[in-house]
């Protein structure tokens, strides 16, 4: 049995153009740039599959529960996901933590 290969992104699309300038801006070291590249690329489509009310903050859903806001953000399991496979596989916590707020940050997904 064969896995399907999803289709990847286009090269020229204004989403993953606009994740190499996050890379390009944030890895200097030329040779690591497609892992973190990678890295945003996942990053953003975890968190672009996660119902847009999971990152409202105090959501909850249960009726009857209090709306108290968390003072930081509870990501989504795929996106906690996503962060623990890169840091094992090498790449840099700083690194990640920078990228993964300007693309969990400004909504590029």
């Amino acid at each position: 049995m064969s896995r399907r290969k999803r289709p990847q992104p286009e090269h020229g699309s204004p989403h993953e153009q606009h994740l190499r300038d996050i890379v390009d801006e944030l890895v200097h070291e030329e040779s690591q740039k497609a892992a973190y590249l990678a890295f945003a690329h996942e990053l953003a489509m975890a968190e672009r599959r996660q119902p847009l009310c999971a990152g409202i903050p105090g959501y909850s859903p249960r009726r009857d529960s209090p709306r108290i806001p968390s003072p930081v953000p509870d990501y989504s399991e795929a996106t906690k996901r996503v962060v623990e496979k890169w840091f094992r596989r090498g790449l840099s916590g700083h690194l990640m933590w920078l990228i993964g707020q300007v693309v969990l940050d400004r909504g590029v997904g």
